[in-house]
């Protein structure tokens, strides 16, 4: 898989805009700054830790990269058709405070299945640090839109804009089944 595949398919997997959508608001439509930096760090934490033990946990699992990324641009296809079809995520209950960090933005909105197997199976063919650093553009992104107040207006773009990385989604998942299929 190429660095700009592996880019485009963390990004659309983290989709900042439909991700954003689903968090809970502080004062002013915003969301908490301390939250947010919580949720990056963990998150980018676990794709990093994940990233990193790929190839000794698909040794172990006795799969091979090329099996995995099949089953991974699966995963992603129909991630991206479900955010797609349902594009406001459900809102879930915040634990409050930075703890928001935690849950909802780290998981369920960053570290959904999708972005966990995206981090396993492009470490396995790109490395960690270009894993890493694909990831970390998502939740950067995410971070900042954070920061962005939530009007009607506001979220309107973000809903349609979530819609077309869902799409996105898609066809990167379509793209890591051909690669995976290839290789074997």
């Amino acid at each position: 898989m190429s660095d700009l595949l592996l880019f485009v398919a963390f990004f659309a997997a983290v989709n900042p805009p439909r991700s954003r959508v689903g968090l809970p608001e502080g004062p002013g439509g915003r969301i908490q700054p301390a939250a947010v930096v919580v949720g990056a760090l963990v998150s980018v934490a676990a794709i990093v830790a994940l990233g990193w033990w790929s190839a000794p946990i698909l040794d172990a699992l006795e799969i091979t990269p090329e099996t995995f990324r099949i089953a991974a641009g699966l995963v992603a296809v129909l991630a991206g058709a479900w955010a797609f079809v349902v594009a406001v995520p459900a809102t879930e209950p915040p634990l409050g405070g930075w703890r928001d960090g935690l849950w909802p933005i780290a998981y369920p909105r960053i570290l959904a299945p999708e972005v966990l197997l995206l981090a396993m199976a492009g470490a396995t063919q790109n490395g960690v640090l270009a894993t890493t650093v694909a990831a970390g553009m998502g939740v950067a992104t995410l971070a900042w839109l954070g920061a962005v107040r939530g009007t009607d207006r506001t979220i309107r773009m973000l809903v349609a804009g979530g819609r077309v990385l869902a799409v996105l989604l898609v066809v990167a998942g379509i793209f890591l089944m051909v690669d995976g299929i290839r290789d074997v």
